[in-house]
């Protein structure tokens, strides 16, 4: 895509042909002159940080929660890209001396129903070694929530476009029910009540959008918790999700979102094309190049997922938090990024759900490390809040490795089981258990998986040729018709969707 000039700044002909004679004349710093003068600037970066400690008639899930409100409507209305991270890090340097990156840690205060949406912020051109972080406060009255989200948009450092969907509540009630249910998104036990607090939502001010996408996302959340989740479920949520894009077209949240939804029940084309085209409006955000990532490589598209991920780095502060375990560079044979991808974050839902330690522990299987792998799984089956597949997959893993393969094979056929006739699961789980099939030494069963997680998306041609696991099933009769099928789909994939799709933007 031509790089936006401003209209009140356009120019002649000329001035382009000027500009490319000094580009082969090696007039870089004058070209950046003029670039700056037209109105062409860098993104802007926002590292968004939790208050140093919790605010005042908020705890730290409501704080956390608050916090992703605010990251939407810095994506969203300011197409900014946003890092959230934590905690304050350690070190800024990543930050220092970036004319167009901002760090702003919030500062928030909840008085009875109003909201004081107060923040500190530093531009990173003012960051200097060693020395302490030149703040500047931004203190702002106690109004009620959606005023006070008016207000911090009217006061932020750089200018926000404001029309672009109603994200609060205008009821202070529901406001605070929205942020509750939010908080509650993260812990199992309170999932239920959290869809009934945003369902109460969308009934009572049906306009707001971050309602709708807040309410797919626990339905979204609650799919991927039950094994009982039928095709209905899976509807109500696309449909959520769906509504508040909606009401907030190109919203990155909730369209990465719906781009999960579709990938996991096995639609990367659908889930690529979306994501594609909100790039185009939204070509700063590093939310939606993870949701690329995914896609692509469930797909088979290797280049374009490794790419996505180059791009987001870009725009994140991937240096300071990893923004997605990075499995494609698991199924690239780039096993260094991959394992730097799965470092601890604490309170975070790479690490409350179970994913981290259980693809430790899967990473140390596939080097052969079967001490650590025992070790990795059993941190995933004591996590309460996991993920309910990740956590019986893991027990699964654990008792091969420990020798109980018969007690193994018996709960994952129950599991298999449990999961036959109802929604579509995606993919790529769907070819973990078939590993899990292969290490016991069922065979058969473990190319059935196989097939079925070919069926049900996932058509990574490169993992399934090269997964250590998967080596038992490559003299069997089904294994090449299954490798030729896999072939045939990713090529029509890669003949749609072309590296350059994602360059254009």
């Amino acid at each position: 895509m031509p790089l936006p000039l401003s209209r009140a700044h356009s120019q002649p002909t000329a001035l382009i042909l000027g500009l490319a004679f000094l580009l082969l004349l090696g007039g870089g710093a004058a070209v950046a002159w003029l670039l700056a003068r037209q109105g062409v600037r860098a993104p802007l970066r926002v590292l968004l940080v939790p208050p140093a400690e919790t605010s005042a008639g908020l705890d730290e899930a409501n704080g956390k929660a608050l916090n992703a409100l605010v990251q939407d409507h810095l994506e969203h209305l300011g197409g900014f890209a946003v890092t959230a991270v934590g905690g304050m890090p350690s070190d800024l340097d990543p930050l220092r001396g970036q004319s167009r990156t901002l760090v702003v840690q919030l500062q928030p205060r909840r008085s009875g129903q109003e909201l004081e949406l107060s923040y500190r912020f530093a531009w990173g051109r003012q960051l200097q070694a060693k020395s302490p972080v030149p703040w500047q406060e931004r203190r702002l009255k106690a109004l009620p929530p959606n005023q006070a989200f008016e207000a911090f948009l009217k006061g932020f450092p750089q200018p926000v476009d404001r029309a672009g969907g109603k994200l609060a509540p205008l009821s202070p009630g529901l406001f605070w029910d929205l942020v509750q249910a939010a908080a509650w998104r993260l812990q199992n036990q309170h999932l239920e009540e959290a869809m009934k607090l945003a369902e109460k939502t969308t009934r009572q001010e049906p306009d707001c959008a971050s309602a709708w996408i807040l309410l797919g996302n626990l339905r979204y959340r609650w799919m991927l918790n039950s094994t009982a989740a039928f095709r209905q479920d899976q509807a109500e949520a696309e449909s959520a999700l769906q509504q508040g894009l909606n009401l907030a077209p190109w919203h990155p949240r909730g369209v990465f979102l719906l781009s999960l939804l579709k990938t996991d029940i096995g639609n990367q084309r659908e889930a690529l094309d979306l994501l594609l085209r909100t790039r185009h409006k939204q070509p700063h955000n590093p939310t939606l190049l993870i949701g690329i990532a995914y896609a692509a490589r469930g797909a088979g598209l290797l280049p374009m997922a490794r790419k996505a991920m180059d791009l987001r780095d870009n725009l994140a502060f991937a240096s300071l938090q990893p923004q997605a375990v990075d499995i494609t560079c698991l199924y690239t044979g780039e096993i260094p990024k991959f394992e730097a991808s799965l470092q601890e974050q604490p309170g975070h839902l790479r690490s409350t759900s179970g994913v981290l330690p259980f693809y430790r522990g899967y990473l140390a299987l596939v080097r052969g490390d079967q001490a650590r792998a025992h070790a990795e799984f059993q941190a995933a089956e004591a996590l309460i809040n996991g993920y309910p597949n990740i956590l019986r997959l893991s027990e699964i893993y654990d008792l091969i490795l420990q020798g109980k393969k018969d007690q193994a094979w018996v709960k994952l056929r129950e599991y298999d089981q449990e999961r036959i006739g109802m929604r579509e699961p995606d993919g790529e789980f769907t070819i973990r258990l078939a590993e899990a099939y292969a290490l016991m030494g069922d065979r058969a069963s473990a190319m059935e998986m196989a097939s079925r997680a070919f069926a049900r998306g996932f058509g990574c041609t490169s993992w399934y040729e090269r997964s250590p696991m998967l080596e038992p099933l490559r003299t069997l009769p089904k294994w090449k018709a299954l490798m030729q099928h896999l072939k045939e789909r990713q090529a029509l994939m890669e003949d749609q969707f072309p590296l350059g799709l994602l360059e254009e933007n």
